[in-house]
């Protein structure tokens, strides 16, 4: 051995037996096969009076969970009380964040495993003053003796109550001395302090809010939470709402949004026939976000939340307006209703077929304005028929939101189809009845037709301006979603509207010429820029298998439709193509469901709150 190396061992061996202080202020372990539990402290010396951060650490067999404060359908949370009384206050326990178990039956937990410190705040009081000014001070060496009476559950499938007393022995110094913490324990109990949720008061730039919109009849009252100044961790943000005595809170959907996140929660009503309350205080954790400057944080808020059980719209969850301000709403939400529908007529593929139909209006067969009214009539009806489709779909229990439906990995898929069969027609490979390449006629069927197809390619871009109007027409019922939607039509039609109050400016649409065709070349590149956008956004809410898969079923939508413009293919072999171009939209539909990241949304018949059952 080496000089050096036996300098070095010499060392270690004199600083491993050289006296000092203890390491740690932990309890011994209460065990048993499921799980272990002990009780720390982040102090090796601890000032006598002040506060006290404990800890119950706890160690899990595999597959095997111990409780939030609120359980979920099942179980109960862990309870702790502190000796001595006289010298300590009530404890408070510190919950961190927690995760989501799925259990048997479609039961939910909230909870841990494998490894949780719960932290404990206490206070410890000072010493009562002794009875003589004389007494002597009380020694630096005192040890206060910690005790915890500790109940817990721990589940698997089956659940295993536990009760033990743990203790440990806190060594104490005088206000003059200075108190030592532990590293050791420190960075355990700090490792989960720093899980414990943070009010948005903490959280710069930061604001909560909440509503609960129990206004339709017959629907299960829906908690609206927003969140704003952060974003979403994809696959790991989560919403966690804490018992209340009114209502049973359902599973969350997520929806991110430009300037934040928004989560819908069912809260089923605990007694059916008992009036709502007109505010309800619910208290949530938003696990996972991530603030502005890059950083993850967990949040937690507590409310008076309002019941909206009015008619009209529910007031903003950020700023909650006076009861019965709804009708004074209504000309603003119209107009700004008009305005989104104008802002869509810019998204690339409305722009794409808007131009390209335009010029189509010049075309032999059909008077200017005659063909202006047929698209505006196709645009507005294709509105009513997104409208009818949303009644139908929130009368089953699904998302209606135009944020949420643009969620489904079918919807974006559907939309990308729809781009990519608008840029392959203006490139000239198919003949479907829009404005082709090649077309020599266009009479007004073409033209309903090619506004009831401009209504899919504008849902697919969410204008913001939309989601108050929106909202506030699903709340007053199906009239008032058929006049909205035909405002939104008046506005995403209005450039053909222009045409028909105002028919000279249709004659200043110039007559088409041999530049047409490569006009409408262009076109497609833009419209084919809109499906690749959408593409992306695809790619958020599917694997990305299943992404590769949609792409694949894209390029053969293009070749097959190649394939059946070239000159001289028999009419059976289109027709074949033809069919083989629908199997690869179908494909890309079924694709994009079938490998998505989000679960599928539950409606109605299938989201069931249970009755939490207690634990052992």
């Amino acid at each position: 051995m080496t000089a050096p190396k036996t300098a070095l061992l010499l060392v270690t061996v004199l600083l491993l037996l050289a006296p000092g202080r203890a390491w740690g202020v932990a309890g011994e372990w209460a065990k048993n096969p499921q799980s272990s539990v002990r009780l720390i402290t982040h102090w090796r010396t601890a000032p006598r009076s002040g506060e006290l951060i404990l800890g119950l650490q706890f160690l899990l067999s595999p597959g095997w969970h111990v409780y939030w404060k609120n359980s979920g359908d099942a179980g109960f949370p862990p309870s702790v009380t502190l000796q001595p009384a006289d010298r300590l206050t009530t404890p408070e326990i510190l919950w961190p964040t927690p995760r989501r178990f799925e259990l048997p039956g479609g039961l939910v937990a909230f909870g841990y495993e494998k490894e949780v410190v719960y932290p404990v705040r206490v206070e410890l009081k000072p010493e009562a003053p002794p009875a003589t000014s004389d007494a002597a001070a009380p020694p630096a060496g005192d040890v206060l003796h910690l005790a915890a009476d500790l109940d817990y559950l721990v589940c698997q499938v089956d659940c295993v109550p536990y009760r033990y007393t743990l203790t440990v022995d806190q060594p104490l110094v005088n206000q003059s001395d200075q108190p030592d913490s532990d590293p050791r324990t420190v960075l355990a109990l700090q490792s989960w302090l720093d899980q414990v949720p943070r009010a948005p008061r903490e959280l710069p730039g930061v604001r909560t809010g909440a509503v609960l919109d129990a206004s339709r009849a017959g629907e299960t009252p829906d908690l609206e939470i927003r969140v704003l100044g952060a974003r979403a961790q994809g696959g790991k943000t989560d919403l966690f709402l804490e018992s209340q005595e009114t209502f049973d809170a359902g599973r969350p959907r997520l929806r991110a949004t430009a300037d934040g996140v928004v989560f819908h929660v069912p809260m089923k009503p605990k007694e059916a026939n008992k009036p709502l309350p007109a505010r309800a205080t619910l208290d949530w954790t938003v696990a996972n976000l991530v603030g502005k400057d890059g950083k993850p944080f967990n949040l937690e808020a507590r409310r008076d939340v309002q019941v909206w059980t009015q008619g009209g719209a529910p007031p903003d969850p950020m700023k909650e307006e006076a009861p019965g301000g709804g009708s004074d709403r209504l000309p603003r939400l119209l107009l700004r209703a008009f305005l989104g529908g104008l802002l869509l007529c810019l998204t690339p593929a409305v722009l794409a077929l808007l131009l390209a139909e335009l010029f189509s209006l010049r075309l032999p067969g059909t008077g200017v304005r005659e063909g202006a009214a047929a698209a505006a009539t196709g645009v507005v009806g294709g509105c009513w028929a997104v409208a009818a489709i949303a009644l139908l779909g929130r009368r089953a229990g699904l998302p209606a939101s135009w944020p949420d439906l643009l969620q489904e990995p079918a919807v974006g898929a559907l939309l990308v189809v729809a781009a990519m069969l608008l840029a392959l027609n203006l490139w000239g490979f198919l003949e479907i009845p829009l404005p082709a390449a090649s077309a020599g006629r266009a009479g007004t069927g073409r033209h309903l037709l090619a506004g009831l197809f401009t209504v899919p390619l504008a849902i697919a871009w969410p204008v913001p301006l939309l989601e108050e109007p929106v909202g506030f027409a699903f709340a007053r019922g199906p009239a008032a979603v058929a006049a909205l939607f035909a405002v939104i039509g008046f506005g995403l039609a209005f450039p053909y509207l222009l045409i028909l109050l105002a028919p000279a400016l249709g004659r200043r649409v110039p007559e088409p010429g041999a530049w047409l065709p490569r006009l409408r070349e262009g076109l497609g590149f833009l419209a084919g820029g809109g499906a690749l956008w959408l593409l992306y956004a695809l790619s958020r809410r599917v694997s990305p298998v299943g992404l590769a898969g949609v792409e694949l079923a894209l390029l053969g939508m293009g070749l097959l439709a190649w394939l059946r413009a070239r000159e001289g293919t028999w009419r059976l072999a289109r027709f074949v193509l033809a069919l083989g171009l629908a199997a690869c939209a179908a494909g890309a539909l079924w694709l994009a469901d079938h490998n998505r990241l989000t679960p599928r949304p539950l409606t109605a018949l299938e989201t069931t709150t249970h009755t939490p059952i207690s634990g052992g």
